[in-house]
């Protein structure tokens, strides 16, 4: 995914993972305050004013019956209380229909409905066809486990929840509890909040906060004295066999051709990959168009980006910023893995612990986004380039793509779609023009992302009618955008990340992956060091057939240092990195037998999940095959 998704409110991704995945979007109007009528005080002429937990209970619980009939109408929720009962009974959910479960979840563990919230979880985790969700709702089950214990051993109860996790799954599941240390982040999230209009989506979140997170927090002692005691006992037992992932290095390949590749992000640190960084020797970079190709300064390859002083191969945030949050990166990985004393782990604690207001916690997302944007594309480059000395790498730097940063709480305006639209256009020449083979966009765009930030522009968009409707208007356009581009270089394969939203990508229509009919497209998700579905990963069973490799992945990032980073932003460029090899060693396979070989070549994931984990020496010898039967 973009480096929004990778890192931007990394907290709240984290938090909404462990509770069962993402947040709603549809609205609810509350009524209306008269006695709040011609009050000059913005806290009290808000809508928020009105909406206590009861208030916030009963309308939640409306509307996300209300959207569950809109997604599946055949679903009769009249038989909800005997499926809590008896799951097995139930239909099989989809990821829509599951969302809105946990969801309500949420709504009942607020009402201090703690036995139906537990059967909602269950049913979820029993009847999800996603099978990823048979684990969700860790943090609410934790919450409910320590509340009906009681006085009588709270960390036992908690800790029987968390020994149902696999231990692969342990780490992600328990981050939540370490990062949120004091009632002053929760306070800085509900402040926040409370500027955003009123929607099923901010107002579960803020039941989530106040009436769940801030409990546990008061109990903190007690999760984080059960997540130690369940590390112990997996530090006594044998960890699991970790996969072998296949890997081929073509350097020494006297077979391999160049091949030109591109990583289309949010910038690359060029220095670092110089010896590979293809280079348009006809062009210079002095504002003008010197070869006559109608591209400017296209000399390693097209960069989009408006701000002042941002026309680099990489994004640059300043040295205080990457000083200050670059170890957040690693932090977060020392985090899920237990190592809570390290330097790196450190840091994050304390960034997260400061924050007790919504301009402090601003200052830390904008900062986290700008980290996102420097580091993403070149750990991606990384990852693209590794064993292919042959490789020669283009740049692809869309600041839009990343959106935290051009489009920070704001939707983008109708100019801007249209700069979106020139950057593709020249992006497609570009790639005609120099023979691009392979492009690796590790990127995503979601409409209700789209709508979660134009819910902070109250002014323009005054009601949930109005931001669907603009949301829609621009995925719309996106989603022509990136069609526009594959079907414009049909002989160049496009290698994308199915995203990081553990959902069904063709449910939620999020583009670029859920986009069919394309013979030169291959959708990626992610599987971890031991071969099993991550966490996180975006799926769908037509349209994401490859897995690889996408969960603490190392490689390296524009300072230099190499930091394990995960996501299917990581698994995609490891599919890349292999079609690219294919192609150097059979330059004559089109997009779609790339496609071929690398999915009947891969290792089969084993049911309940599918797919396969793309195989690198299998796909190569199967290419060298081919290549020799052509001849």
């Amino acid at each position: 995914m973009s480096a929004r998704t990778a890192i931007t409110s990394l907290s709240l991704l984290l938090l909404l993972m462990a509770c069962g995945g993402e947040t709603p979007t549809e609205d609810f109007t509350p009524p209306p305050d008269e006695s709040q009528s011609g009050s000059e005080d913005t806290e009290a002429t808000s809508p928020w004013a009105s909406l206590d937990t009861a208030a916030l209970v009963a309308l939640s619980r409306d509307r996300v019956a209300a959207r569950i009939a809109e997604i599946d109408p055949e679903l009769d929720l009249a038989q909800l209380p005997a499926w809590i009962a008896d799951p097995e009974s139930a239909p099989a959910l989809g990821d829509r229909v599951s969302e809105q479960l946990m969801n309500l979840a949420i709504v009942e563990t607020a009402a201090g409905e703690d036995a139906r919230a537990t059967g909602l979880i269950r049913l979820v985790r029993a009847k999800a066809r996603n099978r990823n969700n048979a684990y969700t709702g860790t943090t609410l089950l934790s919450e409910l486990a320590r509340r009906g214990a009681g006085e009588e051993d709270p960390e036992a109860a908690v800790r029987a929840v968390l020994e149902e996790l696999p231990r692969n799954r342990f780490g992600s599941a328990t981050v939540v509890f370490q990062l949120f240390q004091n009632p002053g982040q929760v306070d800085a999230r509900l402040e926040q909040l409370h500027t955003q209009l009123v929607s099923l989506d901010t107002a579960v979140a803020a039941l989530f906060y106040d009436a769940i997170l801030r409990p546990i927090i008061a109990h903190r002692d007690v999760f984080m004295s059960a997540i130690a005691s369940v590390r112990a006992t997996h530090a006594e037992q044998p960890e699991g066999e970790a996969y072998a992932f296949s890997t081929v290095d073509l350097t020494r390949a006297r077979d391999a051709q160049p091949v030109v590749i591109a990583v289309w992000d949010t910038g690359v640190a060029g220095a670092l990959f110089e010896e590979q960084l293809f280079t348009n020797e006809a062009e210079t970079l002095d504002g003008e168009d010197d070869d006559q190709n109608g591209l400017v300064d296209d000399r390693h390859g097209v960069i989009a980006d408006p701000t002042e002083g941002q026309d680099a191969l990489t994004f640059e945030p300043g040295d205080d910023v990457i000083t200050e949050y670059a170890p957040f990166l690693r932090g977060i990985m020392d985090l899920r893995a237990g190592l809570a004393s390290t330097e790196a782990a450190q840091r994050v604690l304390g960034l997260m612990g400061a924050v007790q207001d919504a301009e402090a916690l601003e200052a830390l997302e904008v900062n986290l986004d700008a980290i996102g944007e420097w580091a993403h594309g070149t750990h991606v480059a990384g990852i693209m380039t590794a064993g292919l000395p042959q490789a020669r790498v283009a740049v692809f730097r869309s600041a839009w793509a990343g959106e935290a940063r051009l489009y920070h709480h704001r939707g983008p305006t109708d100019e801007e779609l249209a700069a979106e639209r020139q950057n593709v256009e020249y992006i497609a020449r570009f790639i005609d023009l120099h023979d691009v083979r392979v492009v690796n966009a590790s990127l995503g765009f979601a409409r209700d992302y789209v709508e979660a930030q134009l819910r902070h522009e109250a002014d323009a968009y005054p009601t949930e009618e109005a931001v669907r409707a603009r949301a829609e208007e621009i995925h719309r356009h996106r989603r022509d955008n990136w069609r526009h581009v594959f079907e414009q270089n049909p002989d160049t394969l496009f290698v994308v990340a199915a995203g990081n939203s553990n959902r069904d990508i063709v449910e939620y229509e999020d583009v670029p992956s859920s986009l069919e009919d394309l013979p030169n497209l291959l959708v990626v998700g992610a599987v971890d060091r031991f071969g099993d579905w991550a966490t996180f990963t975006n799926s769908n069973p037509d349209r994401v057939q490859v897995f690889d490799h996408g969960v603490e992945v190392d490689s390296v990032i524009p300072n230099g240092e190499r930091v394990p980073l995960s996501g299917t932003s990581m698994a995609s460029p490891n599919v890349a990195n292999l079609a690219a090899k294919i192609l150097a060693v059979n330059p004559r396979l089109s997009p779609a037998e790339v496609i071929t070989i690398i999915r009947e070549t891969g290792t089969p994931i084993p049911a309940p999940f599918y797919g396969v984990i793309a195989h690198e020496e299998q796909a190569l010898a199967r290419a060298r095959r081919e290549r020799r039967r052509r001849r």
